[in-house]
């Protein structure tokens, strides 16, 4: 999985659920990307200021800082702007969160075949 000049793509996971984020880091990691796992927004911010990411997988709701509000902070600094970010969620009624500018929505509960095939989709093999 190679991103910027050939280097492998990073993936910002952020999940407070801990077996799910434990899943999600050893899924990417086994597809070749190089996950780093993060349980909240405000842990995410922190990664975001010191590494470049090719994507970034956020869940809605998570105590400090939720979903949509990291997905705010990111749309607004200049230098995360563009980052692609992919969305899990347990709402099966996801109408409120639409209009998040995101590029695409995984509700839960997923396979991680479809995860996997959703992340091939946004930033490539």
């Amino acid at each position: 999985m190679s991103g910027r000049h050939g280097l492998t793509k990073h993936v910002l996971i952020v999940e407070d659920d801990d077996q799910l984020r434990e899943v999600l880091e050893e899924a990417l990691g086994e597809a070749g990307y190089r996950p780093i796992a993060t349980q909240d927004g405000l842990e995410a911010l922190e990664w975001l200021s010191s590494l470049p990411l090719d994507l970034i997988i956020v869940d809605i709701l998570m105590p400090h800082l939720d979903g949509p509000e990291l997905i705010k902070q990111v749309r607004q600094t200049s230098r995360w702007a563009t980052i692609p970010i992919l969305v899990l969620s347990a709402y099966a009624n996801l109408d409120r969160y639409q209009n998040l500018p995101v590029q695409g929505f995984l509700l839960k509960p997923f396979g991680l075949s479809g995860l996997l095939e959703k992340v091939q989709t946004i930033i490539g093999s």
